[in-house]
């Protein structure tokens, strides 16, 4: 198993290029999905803690864990983020850590067209442990311990066609300087730049249910994911209304996604399930793993101008 682990990492992170982290709840992690999406949201700000775990019961587990910031409109029209990002693989603890930072600027087109332009940087490092692995042969790694910068650009529109319809659509780019990845000091070793389409249709069926319907089509050198999916909420008014979330998505060959949460006063919580669906289902027996994202939204207070009279003497 030890051996298995090793050759994963070093397939991902030698002898081709290291692939992305990447989420099952994508549409949450603006930082990952399309930059122009930093700040896209209602309130002021937002804050998001995102977990997944997964392959448990194939090896030692690979865990995700992010979280960011977002604040909209820091400026008219101006969107900033920062995420940070911490994910380990294996027994080789393959380790990925860093800091994202996102801004976007929002165009408006016409009444019913917005436009928003997205950039971002992260510094990350990156490392390597052999304590837990078993070679054959000796090997010579030079470069067990790296850091590289990382920049992102996008682009993403919100077109209004009705009452009801509103539909998101974006590209971004990621890895534009394609930064060095080798473990060996070989400079050809890159991480390859990263192509992602996304698009959703938000359909306010009634009132209370709506229903999203979403693909994401990414392209990493001869790598290639495509992500189907559809998500329905349905709001429970009372004293207290309750934003019942639930979706199915489609990682085709490679997993199907089952999620379900809620949202109360700005709050969520929803948690999602991989069912492995790959060739590793003989070894996985179909699982796949957890994660749960926590988001709060909040509006910035901002104080009141008090106007204090000023009363006139009386004169006799």
């Amino acid at each position: 198993m030890r051996n298995i682990a090793f050759i994963l990492v070093l397939f991902f992170g030698v002898n081709t290029w290291a692939q992305d982290v990447h989420f099952s709840q994508f549409k949450v992690s603006s930082f990952l999905l399309n930059p122009a999406l930093v700040g896209a949201q209602n309130n002021d700000y937002k804050a998001i803690l995102q977990r997944k775990s997964q392959w448990a019961s194939v090896s030692v587990p690979f865990n995700t864990l992010s979280f960011s910031l977002e604040r909209k409109d820091i400026l008219p029209s101006h969107n900033i983020g920062v995420q940070f990002l911490n994910d380990i693989a294996g027994d080789s603890r393959f380790k990925t850590t860093g800091i994202n930072l996102g801004y976007a600027k929002k165009v408006v087109a016409t009444a019913d067209n917005l436009f928003s332009f997205g950039a971002g940087l992260g510094i990350f490092q990156r490392s390597i442990e052999f304590d837990d692995l078993v070679f054959n042969d000796p090997e010579n790694f030079s470069n067990l311990n790296f850091i590289f910068p990382d920049v992102s650009i996008g682009i993403a529109n919100f077109h209004t066609l009705n009452k009801q319809v509103i539909l998101e659509s974006g590209i971004a780019f990621y890895h534009i300087n394609k930064p060095k990845q080798s473990l060996t000091d070989n400079d050809a070793i890159r991480l390859q730049q990263k192509m992602n389409i996304h698009t959703a249709l938000n359909y306010a069926y009634t009132d209370n249910l709506n229903i999203q319907p979403k693909l994401v089509f990414s392209n990493q050198d001869a790598d290639k994911e495509f992500l189907l999916g559809c998500d329905v909420n349905y709001l429970l008014e009372g004293e207290q209304d309750i934003l019942l979330k639930s979706g199915i998505a489609d990682r085709l060959n490679d997993a199907l996604i089952l999620y379900f949460g809620a949202e109360i006063e700005g709050f969520s919580c929803v948690v999602s399930y991989d069912v492995n669906t790959s060739s590793l289902t003989n070894a996985s027996n179909n699982k796949g793993g957890f994660e749960f994202v926590l988001v709060y939204q909040w509006k910035s207070k901002k104080k009141k101008k008090i106007v204090e009279q000023e009363i006139c003497p009386k004169y006799l």
